[in-house]
């Protein structure tokens, strides 16, 4: 599941070539601090309903302008460094096991923020007032990972990004998501190691390594 949880973030860069009225202005300025606040730090609650079920996690993210990303939640860690990306998988104590993989130009784009911003295409988009834009799949079955909407809501004097919910295929379980940023810090400046999953200090853990 921490491949969805990690779309709670990055799916809201999933924005189509054309837009109009307040909702695209909204949506433009929203990209554009995005874009300026170069590498960020984030924390979010979300709430995750899927088949009747709820959980919650707190997901910690912290993302550089050329792709790269570390995040973690309660039981899996994610690094990559823009070439191999590393899981970790935790079972209660401790990072358990490790994969490693070098993702394909296709898989690497549903995490690259600036490519799906100016490439990804099957999302129309519509307004709900002056802090809130939503995108809806043209197919939701073909889009990236099966999302059907996603609703993002900012700040409408700086545009900072307050929460976003998606909506996932009925196809897939009719999964839906919310989720609260709890801290937002732009302008880091995170060494290259942030992004590098420190395989040596996971002496008991298995390494699967899937290159």
């Amino acid at each position: 599941m921490m491949r969805k949880y990690l779309l709670l973030i990055f799916t809201l860069c999933i924005l189509p070539l054309s837009a109009q009225n307040n909702a695209d202005r909204l949506l433009q300025k929203t990209v554009s601090k995005l874009e300026k606040d170069g590498s960020i730090s984030m924390k979010f609650e979300a709430e995750v309903k899927n088949e009747g079920t709820t959980d919650h996690i707190r997901l910690d993210l912290k993302l550089s302008p050329d792709g790269s990303f570390y995040a973690s939640e309660y039981d899996n860690t994610m690094w990559f460094d823009g070439k191999t990306m590393w899981r970790g998988n935790d079972f209660g104590d401790g990072i358990e096991e490790i994969y490693i993989t070098e993702p394909t130009p296709e898989e690497k784009a549903k995490y690259d923020i600036i490519g799906l911003l100016r490439k990804h295409q099957g999302f129309s988009v519509s307004g709900n007032g002056n802090d809130t834009f939503i995108l809806t799949a043209s197919n939701a079955e073909r889009s990236v990972e099966g999302i059907s909407e996603v609703t993002v809501t900012v700040d409408p004097a700086t545009y900072a990004i307050k929460s976003l919910s998606v909506q996932f295929d009925q196809e897939l379980g009719n999964i839906s998501a919310s989720a609260k940023v709890t801290e937002y810090s732009p302008g880091q400046k995170f060494d290259k190691s942030t992004f590098t999953c420190p395989v040596k200090e996971y002496t008991d853990a298995e390494i699967i390594d899937l290159r």
